[in-house]
């Protein structure tokens, strides 16, 4: 079977993305909780705030963008 049509075949399956998207929750949520945050609370911001989340994420996209072309001009500066 070539890697394509691996790829393709995971990519077919609803489970292995249901399985991915839950561990992925489990940890993000977990690590949200031991900082205090509550789970529920930070699900009911993300869905009642869904604009405001992707605000958040256009400028934390900006600002990597940002530090990593301040990082290449330094260096072929100096």
């Amino acid at each position: 079977m070539k890697t394509k049509e691996y790829i393709g075949k995971i990519k077919a399956s609803r489970w292995v993305r249901t399985i991915a998207l839950g561990i992925t929750a489990f940890i993000v949520f977990s690590y949200m909780y031991t900082r205090g945050i509550s789970p529920v609370w930070a699900a009911v911001a993300i869905v009642c705030f869904r604009g405001f989340f992707r605000f958040l994420y256009r400028i934390a996209c900006f600002l990597v963008a940002a530090a990593i072309l301040f990082c290449i001009l330094s260096f072929l500066v100096s």
